[in-house]
Formats: C-alpha cells, structure tokens, sequence
C-alpha cells in the first residue's frame, strides 16, 4: 500500500473510532437522533476502509438499530439488525457485539411489532445456538429459556414451557444461588405456567420458595411478591384453604398497592379474588367493597360495557342479593 493511501486510512480509522465513541455517548445520553447520524457516518467509514461485509460493521450497525428503534421506526432497526446479523453469521466468532447479542435485539424489534410468530422463531434458533455451544453463560441462556417460556405459556403451550422453566431456574440456581431473586423470578414463572395436570401441592411448594426468597431479600421487585402472593392465594384456594387464601390476596393487595399505588389496573385480578373468597364465605359486607373497587379499575381501563365490568357488576348484584 503506498504510503499517502496507509495514512489516509490510519486518519480514517482515526476518525471512525472517535465517531463510534460520539455513538456511545449520544445513545447513553438518549440524543437518539444524533446517535443515528453518527452511526451512519461511522458505517460509512468503515464500509470504506473495512468492506462492506466485514466484521467490524456489526457494532456500529447495532447502535443504528438501537437509535431507531429508540425512535420507533421499527422497519429501519429490524433492518439495520439483520445487516449486522447477517455479518455477524458470516463473520463467526469475530464479531462485536456477538451473535447472540444481535440476535436478542432484533427479538426486542420484533416483540414491539407484535411479530409474535418471528419472535418465536428467533428464540428457538438463538435457544438452538446455545445448545450447540460447549459452555454458554449460564444466565444469558437462563434468560432466553424464561422468555421462550413465557412465551409459550402465554399461548398455551404449558407442557413445552414447563421445562424450559426448569432448566432455567437449575441454571440460576448453579449460577447465583439458590436464594437469588433471579430464581425467585423464574421460580415465579415455571408455578404460573406450571402443567395443569400436574398436582397444584408442586406449584404451591415453588410458589412458597419463591415467596422465601423475595421476602429475605429487599431487591425483590415489589410487584414480582405482589404477583407471587396471589398465585399462592389461588393455589390454597385451589386446596381449599379459603381462610390462608384470603389472608394471602390481602398481602398481595398491600404490596401492589405500596408498588404501583391504590388506582393501578394490575390491582382488579386481586381485588375480584379476594372479594369471591368473601362471597364464597357468606361476607357480602366484606366482597361488596371490593368488588366496587375492582368495578372501579375496571371501567377505567376497559369501558362499562366491556364483559371484565359486566362479569363485575353481576357478582355485585348477587351478593347484594344476599346482604
């Protein structure tokens, strides 16, 4: 190479190092419009100097697709994702950020496009990567496996998500110990999932370690014991334990209510509950207060006509009845 061509493009790597560096800071500082003009003047540069498939495209592709979907234009990140994955894949172990890294966010593109089927996809092939690996970090493929699992379980598929839970929690257990919020989490998750022909005794028993572990530790999110109290209220009630039942939703009540305050939607499954322990009981007294409140929450969020708001006001009406 002669020797002008060797410095101009010792100055242009020069200069595209300083503009991946501007990237990070604007990205960091949410100035996602400026981080975006960066990245295509990095990508610019180092299409010159590297080639257009070369390895080094992935980081700043990545940042690109991260300041669009910042922005919301999702078509441009997902494609500005598959690019660097797209390299990433040819590249093989070179590439920076790693395939893995990519290929979660262009999970994350998806998910905000309501692609559920391609997220789907996506996570059995990264999950399928993992598998192939000799040593895969415990907690990056503990979180793949929680989130295929979630995603399963929500469309239900209990019986396929069911063991993705469990090597998820085994995998936190090994990585973390077992008394880590992370497996609280997925402790959480594989009782709510948990297949319905399995005997609701083991979906209690997961429940009441998790509820173990959030209680011991303050950096369990409240919400997450909010959620792990009310499943536990509705496995005893499955029992027919009605009396810790209803001691349980109210704990469940108590640390929603101090997470998300006294008028948040997420409250109205906990508030019907606790109220039909009530009604069940013979308490109208007790169910009609909360029953109103849940009517409340319910209206709000979804309209008077929606059935939520209907089902509501006839289990009212009912225990009115017996007032």
């Amino acid at each position: 190479m002669r020797p002008d061509r060797a410095l101009r493009r010792w100055w242009r790597g020069r200069e595209y190092r300083r503009l991946l560096d501007q990237a990070a800071s604007e990205l960091a500082g949410s100035r996602h419009a400026e981080a975006e003009a960066t990245c295509a003047r990095a990508i610019a540069i180092a299409e010159e100097i590297y080639g257009p498939g070369d390895a080094e495209l992935t980081g700043p592709l990545y940042a690109l697709s991260s300041a669009q979907l910042a922005q919301g234009r999702l078509s441009e990140a997902r494609a500005s994702s598959a690019r660097a994955i797209a390299i990433a894949e040819a590249a093989g172990a070179g590439a920076d950020p790693p395939l893995p890294r990519l290929l979660e966010q262009l999970a994350a593109i998806l998910e905000r496009e309501g692609a559920a089927e391609d997220v789907e996809a996506l996570f059995r092939r990264m999950l399928a990567g993992y598998d192939r690996m000799r040593d895969p970090d415990p907690l990056e493929l503990s979180a793949l496996l929680n989130r295929l699992g979630l995603l399963l379980g929500r469309k239900g598929a209990r019986a396929e998500a069911a063991p993705l839970f469990q090597r998820a929690v085994a995998l936190r257990e090994g990585a973390l110990g077992a008394r880590h919020p992370l497996v609280a989490e997925a402790l959480y998750n594989a009782a709510t999932f948990f297949e319905e022909d399995r005997p609701a005794a083991e979906r209690e028993a997961m429940l009441r370690r998790a509820l173990e572990i959030a209680e011991a530790d303050p950096a369990v999110e409240g919400a997450l014991r909010a959620s792990i109290l009310h499943n536990l209220g509705a496995a005893r009630e499955a029992l027919g334990d009605a009396a810790e039942a209803a001691a349980l939703y109210e704990r469940a009540l108590a640390a929603r209510e101090a997470s998300v305050g006294d008028a948040h939607p997420s409250l109205r499954p906990t508030l019907v509950r606790l109220a039909q322990v009530h009604h069940a009981a013979g308490r109208p007294s007790a169910a009609l207060p909360l029953y109103e409140r849940a009517l409340r929450l319910a209206e709000a969020e979804l309209g008077s006509d929606h059935p939520v708001a209907g089902a509501i006001n006839a289990w009212m009406d009912e225990a009115r009845s017996r007032s």
